[in-house]
């Protein structure tokens, strides 16, 4: 009862303010090109739509949500489509700063780069070892971006990014059986262009970015694209008798050669990083430390939230090489698209995991990621009101990781006092998909879309495990599953700029296999079952009065069999089960006011209710407690005003603010200080200044301006306690930032 009380009083809160439209889009300028689409094709197509693409008023974005170019007012998906300038105006262009901007979507991070358990609506993951998968897929350029070790990449030279809400199983395939976060870089350009930016901020924070694109000598058919970035950031947590934890060292380029002529273009792109980071600066955040260290020892009464006792200082490394080719085709059937891409990425990490002056609990861990895949797609018009898309796709991926832990003389119990546990393990992924999907414009007016994709995925565990010398086993496993994941859309647009939509989609991720230090070789041999999600959709997407308000509404609900759900059972012994079943009632939200040209509001919001209706462990029934990581309230708000100073220039002013309603990280959801994060806001503060006739722009911000204190992750049960990962205080510096060309 309460759960439907939520859901519609959301409804009606959002319903009755204004006649609104679901997903969500921001503004950007109509002469950024979309990917794949020329300024000339894309303003053609705003004509098409019936208005200028550079009139005044909400400017249009483009997104390739569906694999074509397209107008995201016109893509029946509930989504954020995040500009690449609009990281920048929020803060350090990281994935960590996309959720702040698209509320429904909870990155988790810990580390500087070790992980991110993300959940949309209600879906998602709170495993971190490589014998699972997320809920929610990552991608780079159409490249599926597989394991869970060093997501934290910079997002450096980003065109946008795509927040896709509910399951995307026909097209983006892979374990999207919750959402899919789409990354699409910018292109070689045709003129000569670039920029170099600078950035100092407190925390000795030091950041460098640059980029330049253009053809190569005279050539009509030759272009590239080079583009590099170095972030140095001190740690913001202070260890009182030693090096501080949580220090950044990061740095990586890209380079893009492209070749196009007439019907054929090539896409060549390699991406390099490195980065020689400080471990985790966590800390116990309960005043349980039983599952930590012995509780017997005294604590030392002078700590604070960003100051605490390390006992030993560790790191967290990455190397990373990625390449891809893309080719595309012209034929007479349509567009045929290849997509061959190769990751190698190696992390490794050194971890105080009691984060305390004893030695109690350390971890050493390496993993190496290798992903080969392979998309080849045909899209095409088969009549004036028939669209279609067809491909295959196949995914390679081994796993060679070492997990081990060291238990000093301050261990709890105190016989694992000088005990060490290994898991030592290689995971074999095989994936195969076969995918297609149709468009059918009923009347000019009434548009049907149905789709589907067959997976069938095979995984092996080859496996040696060492615990504390009390059990060792040597296992390998292997299993497979396969699924058929349908979807229905059909979208009404009885005008330019309004449309309504319905949907229905599936999603699905295989099982997988005991995380780690598996009790029991029989757990570790037994793997868990694949995760199913049914998703419900109504929307509306419209703009108004004039291209003046832009108002977005979507209800949905998520129904998700089997959730793959992580319990610690101690401090060595990890169990990843099936939540029988979880539901999430929510509505998303989004509003763009633009008054006048020099004067933009945006607000968007996100109301849920994801609650386990099915879950019991050997002694807890969970049903009824809220879902890990997804609140029942997150908004983002910002505006943006442009002051002309004469003819010195212009100012342009930018403040946001991003809300989250209470966020649980265990399963009896208890409000334990330490064990949950309380309801938390955080507003940030930013000038620009664009001298006139310059190439250059000057800003000053402010990140975190209320000095919010809050935890990004918290790990732990209410038994053993909670390990908290700390947020970044408040932070201010300057940039500079040089454009030429274009």
């Amino acid at each position: 009862m309460k759960r439907n009380t939520l859901f519609r009083s959301s409804a009606i809160a959002a319903l009755g303010s204004v006649l609104l439209i679901g997903g969500t889009a921001f503004a950007q300028s109509p002469d950024a090109e979309a990917e794949g689409q020329s300024d000339t094709d894309a303003q053609a197509a705003d004509a098409d739509a019936g208005y200028e693409g550079n009139v005044a008023g909400i400017q249009t974005v483009y997104v390739t949500a569906t694999r074509r170019s397209e107008n995201v007012q016109s893509v029946p998906i509930s989504m954020n489509a995040v500009q690449g300038d609009q990281l920048l105006e929020a803060g350090s262009p990281t994935l960590d700063t996309v959720q702040r901007i698209a509320p429904g979507l909870t990155m988790s991070t810990v580390g500087s780069g070790f992980v991110s358990y993300t959940y949309i609506r209600g879906g998602g993951t709170n495993q971190i070892d490589p014998g699972s998968d997320p809920s929610v897929a990552f991608f780079v350029d159409e490249v599926y971006v597989g394991g869970t070790a060093g997501l934290q990449f910079d997002l450096f030279d980003v065109e946008r990014i795509e927040v896709l809400k509910g399951p995307q199983g026909t097209l983006f395939g892979r374990n999207a059986a919750s959402g899919a976060i789409s990354v699409i870089t910018k292109r070689p350009s045709d003129v000569l262009e670039g920029n170099a930016f600078l950035e100092v901020a407190d925390h000795n924070t030091l950041i460098a970015r640059g980029s330049v694109s253009g053809p190569i000598g005279d050539s009509e058919n030759w272009g590239f694209r080079a583009s590099a970035f170095s972030r140095n950031r001190g740690a913001y947590v202070e260890n009182k008798i030693g090096e501080d934890p949580g220090k950044v060292d990061a740095k990586g380029g890209r380079l893009q050669l492209e070749y196009d002529k007439g019907n054929f273009n090539a896409l060549l792109t390699s991406d390099v990083m490195q980065a020689r980071n400080g471990p985790t600066a966590q800390f116990i955040s309960t005043a349980n430390v039983s599952g930590f260290l012995d509780p017997s020892l005294p604590q030392p009464t002078d700590q604070s939230f960003y100051s605490h006792y390390y006992d030993f200082i560790g790191r967290e490394d990455q190397d990373l090489f990625a390449t891809s080719l893309r080719l595309e085709w012209q034929t007479p059937l349509g567009e045929v698209t290849s997509i061959s891409a190769y990751r190698r990425n190696v992390f490794e990490r050194q971890q105080d995991q009691d984060a305390t002056l004893y030695d109690a609990f350390r971890i050493d861990s390496h993993e190496l990621d290798k992903t080969f895949s392979q998309e080849v797609r045909l899209t095409g018009d088969a009549s004036d009101r028939l669209r279609y898309i067809a491909g295959l796709y196949y995914y390679d991926a081994d796993i060679d990781s070492r997990f081990d832990v060291f238990f000093g003389p301050a261990a709890n119990p105190g016989v694992l006092a000088g005990r060490f546990a290994i898991d030592d393990r290689v995971i074999s992924t095989t994936s195969y998909a076969a995918f297609g999907q149709l468009t059918y414009d009923i009347t000019d007016a009434l548009e049907l879309t149905v789709g589907g994709r067959y997976t069938r995925d095979e995984k092996e565990d080859d496996r040696f495990v060492d615990r504390l010398q009390f059990l060792t086993y040597d296992i390998n496993p292997s299993e497979s599953w396969e699924a058929f994941t349908p979807a229905a859309t059909l979208s009404y647009e009885p005008r330019d700029d309004l449309m309504f939509y319905a949907s229905y989609r599936e999603g699905f991720k295989s099982g997988g296999f005991q995380a780690l230090l598996a009790a029991s070789q029989a757990a570790a041999e037994t793997p868990f079952d694949p995760e199913d999600v049914s998703s419900y959709e109504v929307g509306m997407k419209s703009i108004w009065f004039d291209r003046k308000l832009l108002a977005n509404l979507a209800l949905f609900r998520s129904d998700i069999t089997n959730q793959q759900v992580s319990r610690n059972l101690s401090a060595t012994s990890i169990l990843i089960d099936n939540a029988g079943e979880t539901r999430a009632d929510g509505l998303d939200l989004t509003l763009q006011l633009k008054p006048t040209d020099s004067l933009t509001f945006n607000w968007n919001a996100t109301w849920q209710e994801a609650r386990f209706r099915e879950y019991m462990d050997a002694t807890n029934d969970y049903s009824g407690n809220a879902q890990l990581r997804s609140p029942d309230f997150t908004s983002y708000f910002s505006v943006d005003y442009e002051v002309p100073v004469g003819n010195a220039g212009d100012l342009v002013l930018h403040g946001d603010y991003s809300y989250s309603s209470d966020v649980f990280f265990e399963l009896t959801n208890s409000k334990l200080d330490g064990l949950y994060q309380p309801s938390y806001g955080v507003a940030n503060l930013r000038a620009k200044y664009l001298p006139a006739n310059s190439p250059l722009e000057f800003s000053v911000f402010v990140n975190n301006v209320g000095d919010e204190e809050y935890f990004q992750n918290i790990a732990g049960t209410v038994a053993a306690g909670g390990l908290g990962v700390p947020a970044p205080p408040r932070t201010a510096g300057v940039s500079v930032n040089y454009r030429f060309g274009g």
